[in-house]
């Protein structure tokens, strides 16, 4: 750069383009940022709502009535399909026991962008869950 003469002040265009560049990739950094923010917070969202019709597929099924080798699925309002099946457990010959009296249930949700969530519990014929504790 040459020297600038007592009166003049102020950047040169070189200067200034190298400010543009810099202030350029800043600014597009940030929003890169922004745009992965969003999208977790839209799968975290997702989640939650699975996770809570989860709970509330596995809460429900002594009411659903499903006997083991029976599922039922179903889709709510806003795209989450969910499923709920029973087995009972393999016993010590490699057969399911008609005779056992636990089953295992296993609930499966997938939300609109083909994440899957799954939880599984086993309970026995007939138990009933307990009030919620106020």
């Amino acid at each position: 750069m040459r020297p600038r003469p007592e009166g003049e002040a102020g950047f040169t265009l070189l200067e200034v383009l190298v400010a543009f560049v810099i202030l350029t990739l800043v600014v597009t950094a940030c929003l890169q940022v922004y745009s992965r923010s969003a999208e977790a917070e839209v799968r975290a969202r997702w989640s939650e709502r699975a996770h809570t019709l989860l709970r509330d597929r596995l809460a429900a099924f002594e009411t659903v009535g499903l006997r083991p080798g029976q599922s039922q699925q179903g889709e709510t309002g806003d795209g989450l399909k969910w499923s709920v099946s029973a087995s009972q457990p393999i016993i010590g010959n490699g057969n399911a026991g008609s005779d056992r009296a636990v089953i295992w249930i296993t609930a499966s949700v997938t939300d609109p962008a083909g994440a899957i969530s799954t939880s599984s519990t086993a309970r026995w014929r007939g138990e009933v869950m307990p009030e919620d504790v106020q």
